[in-house]
């Protein structure tokens, strides 16, 4: 996966499962390194927790401190990239990708605590401006589509946003940019229970309505040990 993806819907619209196929696919290259940041307290991405590098994180110090660890991999990988006078890391080089994952971006963009939230949102912007040449993508979910939940300079960085069925036409345009409701692509009227179905976005085209693939516990739990056993955990 060579891009960055925001999820976006309110609540029982098929954010979790999306996030959680991403992740899926992920965890089937052995070569992948997953970082997952859980602001539900853990309980959405427990399934993954044997393979994510230091376990499943689900408080503000914990995302703040994966983010800083997989910042200071990018610089490793820029390191490299000056070293080798080369622009990006490619599968030929020693590295794999890094997957960071946040669902629920709320409990972090949202936190009490002024230096923390600044501190997150910092490493995040990073990541998602410099991470692309280092193999490194970031996935970000919310059930809470705002401007102050994703900050538009923290939006405008996502290569692909996915409006899955949201409360309002302004949540719908906080996820995809603003006006393209008044266009017609308007998450908020995508009809209760459509689960899955959703406005998908990719930088400079037209939004295209889209649904995604369902995987259930028992599939995810299947995958999940797979890849446990691939990395021989």
């Amino acid at each position: 996966m060579g891009v960055h993806v925001l999820i976006g819907g309110s609540p029982e619209s098929g954010k979790s499962v999306a996030v959680q196929t991403i992740i899926a696919g992920a965890s089937l290259d052995p070569g992948a390194v997953l970082v997952l940041i859980d602001g539900k307290h853990g309980v959405e991405l427990a399934t993954w927790e044997a393979i994510a590098h230091g376990g499943v994180r689900s408080d503000i110090a914990g995302a703040i401190e994966a983010l800083s660890w997989a910042s200071e991999q990018m610089e490793e990988r820029y390191g490299f990239l000056a070293g080798a006078g080369l622009r990006k890391i490619t599968r030929t080089h020693p590295f794999g990708p890094l997957l960071v994952v946040v669902d629920e971006l709320a409990a972090f963009s949202l936190h009490p605590d002024k230096k923390l939230r600044e501190r997150f949102l910092t490493l995040l912007h990073e990541l998602l401006a410099r991470g692309r040449a280092a193999a490194i993508r970031v996935v970000a979910a919310t059930q809470k589509p705002g401007s102050d939940v994703v900050p538009t300079y923290i939006r405008d960085l996502f290569d692909i946003r996915w409006a899955l069925r949201c409360s309002t036409r302004d949540a719908s345009d906080t996820v995809l940019g603003a006006g393209w409701a008044s266009r017609g692509f308007d998450a908020s009227q995508i009809p209760l229970g459509a689960a899955g179905v959703g406005y998908l976005l990719l930088a400079g085209r037209e939004p295209v309505r889209a649904k995604g693939c369902y995987l259930s516990d028992e599939d995810l739990a299947g995958v999940a040990a797979y890849a446990a056993r691939l990395r021989g955990v």
